[in-house]
């Protein structure tokens, strides 16, 4: 019997089957195409507290919920090996009596990294840490994220699973994370001794030379093996110039960010630091100076951001210590301004309205109930991040300046202790693009990603110029509050969340974009084909 035979055969059986709803589909492997039985099927209810339906897929991967109550769903499918897959991660409304029938969810076997620890003669390092990083590009940038770390088991062996799809980075080193460094004091004849130093894969110690991994659905790379690497060490000794009662502070990272600190000083009120055990390499030195702790009086001014800024350098250890002497003077460059929405009866905005994005990470902006900000940021270079605000009330950035600067586009720039003002229009007359996605025989795509990615690069690097939805279970998509501009409409049957601001991913997918032009107030719809 079909499962849409029996799901019409149970839903007649029901007391009040005008009033209940039912979800039928079927489960696959997204690489070999074939059902998947064992899998967890879960419709998880929007709001409220209520607890969730689930099943579990047959040995032809078919799975049939019934006895649901009207309301809004989310379905996810969830088995040991795969990530989890939700259903497009669109929102499934059943209105009593509502049946679904023919979900079709798609989950990918994830992969797996592993291999064996050695020291620099080829014997197995037992016990030694070992950590995985995931490499993503982000508005233009490589962004590294610790996702994972374990210890060599007593053989060397290390194993990392359940991966995502993605380029990874595997280092491993003898020294347990935040143990302090030691200084050989053995009898030697000669030099300095050489020390076990942290080794990215395949064999080097400055992680911006080591070779990313990549896992492809499904993949096993089973012999990613590393051999920790030994050789001198040297400290970085910085004395930090700071005004009378503040205290220095310094800490050593790794020229690629994202990568974990390679050395700390703490802080010290004379000003005299120090960071031992570094490896000859290029990096970049983080100090500041900070007032002494006080009591937390149980308030945060989130408007004002950090107490505490940083200046940065880079600097270059070869083949003796290095000593520098530095000054900070407490006080932090400032960016501030002024929010104003154009169009009738504006939204208030509330909470974190947008975030400034560097190279070295995101801060969480506050701005008042009158639309002004002030915000205490480390020297860089930032964009203004409107993603989170034009969501919520189908806004756009129409324009951000900074004095004569074209600031949306080119950013703001902040060191020392200057300060940056800037002017942010935000707009409601934005355009709005609607329609429907199919496959390759003309059936309705339920839960396709559907991405809108302007043509100019420049806004490619902006998370708020760039908007993205899933289809509903009608195959339906809606996209509002679009800047007026060029740009290209893309379908996905499966793909990565947000990986289409990876330049390297996109440009496979260049030539199946829907070109669309978007006008003030303007209405448009499309039918796209998905990407398979």
């Amino acid at each position: 019997m079909t499962p849409v035979l029996l799901l019409a055969l149970m839903l007649a059986q029901q007391a009040t089957p005008q009033e209940k709803c039912a979800i039928s589909g079927t489960v696959i492997d997204s690489v070999t195409g074939l059902p998947l039985g064992k899998v967890e099927i879960v419709a998880e209810h929007v709001t409220g507290n209520d607890p969730g339906a689930s099943t579990t897929t047959d040995a032809k991967g078919n799975f049939l919920l019934v006895d649901l109550d009207p309301g809004a769903y989310r379905v996810y499918a969830a088995r040991g090996g795969y990530d989890v897959a939700h259903f497009g991660r669109a929102v499934v409304t059943l209105a009593a009596g509502r049946i679904i029938a023919g979900m079709r969810i798609r989950m990918t076997p994830n992969g797996v990294i592993a291999g064996t620890i050695r020291d620099s003669d080829g014997d197995v390092l037992v016990g030694a840490n070992v950590e995985l990083y995931s490499l993503q590009h982000r508005l233009g940038h490589r962004q590294i994220e610790l996702v994972a770390q374990l210890f060599a088991d007593d053989l060397g062996r290390y194993r990392f699973f359940d991966l995502r799809q993605g380029r990874y980075y595997v280092s491993a080193d003898v020294r347990a994370p935040g143990s302090k460094p030691t200084v050989d004091h053995s009898v030697r004849s000669e030099g300095p001794p050489q020390v076990p130093i942290r080794t990215f894969y395949p064999v080097v110690t400055d992680p911006a030379n080591a070779s990313p991994i990549e896992v492809r659905p499904g993949g096993r790379n089973e012999g990613a093996d590393i051999a920790i690497r030994r050789g001198r060490v040297y400290t970085v000794n910085v004395h930090v110039d700071a005004p009378k009662g503040l205290r220095g502070r310094s800490r050593l990272e790794y020229s690629l960010y994202g990568f974990a600190s390679i050395g700390e000083s703490g802080a010290s009120e004379s000003g005299d630091l120090k960071i031992a055990g570094i490896p000859p390499g290029s990096y970049n030195l983080k100090f500041g100076a900070e007032a002494p702790g006080k009591p937390f009086d149980g308030t945060i001014d989130m408007t004002q951001g950090s107490p505490f800024c940083e200046n940065t350098i880079p600097v270059s250890v070869a083949d003796a210590d290095l000593n520098l002497r530095l000054a900070a003077t407490g006080q932090c460059p400032q960016i501030g301004g002024h929010i104003r929405i154009e169009g009738d009866n504006p939204p208030h905005l509330t909470g974190r309205v947008f975030s400034f994005r560097s190279s070295d990470g995101e801060f969480d902006a506050f701005p008042r109930a009158d639309g002004s900000f002030r915000a205490r940021l480390s020297s860089g270079h930032y964009t203004l991040d409107f993603s989170e605000a034009a969501e919520q009330h189908d806004l756009y950035v129409k324009s951000i300046r900074s004095g004569n600067q074209d600031a949306l586009l080119d950013g703001v720039t902040i060191s020392g202790s200057e300060s940056a003002e800037v002017e942010v229009v935000l707009a409601m007359d934005g355009g709005r693009v609607s329609g429907t996605v199919s496959d390759k025989d003309d059936r309705i795509v339920a839960g396709a990603a559907v991405a809108l990615i302007p043509n100019d690069p420049a806004l490619r690097a902006r998370f708020d110029f760039t908007k993205n939805t899933v289809t509903d279970q009608a195959g339906h998509f809606e996209l509002k509050g679009l800047a007026p501009g060029d740009y290209k409409l893309f379908a996905w049957a499966d793909i990565e969340e947000d990986s289409w601001f990876d330049p390297d991913i996109l440009k496979d997918f260049e030539a199946k974009g829907q070109p669309m032009s978007v006008k003030v107030k303007d209405s448009q719809t499309a039918n796209l084909r998905v990407i398979e």
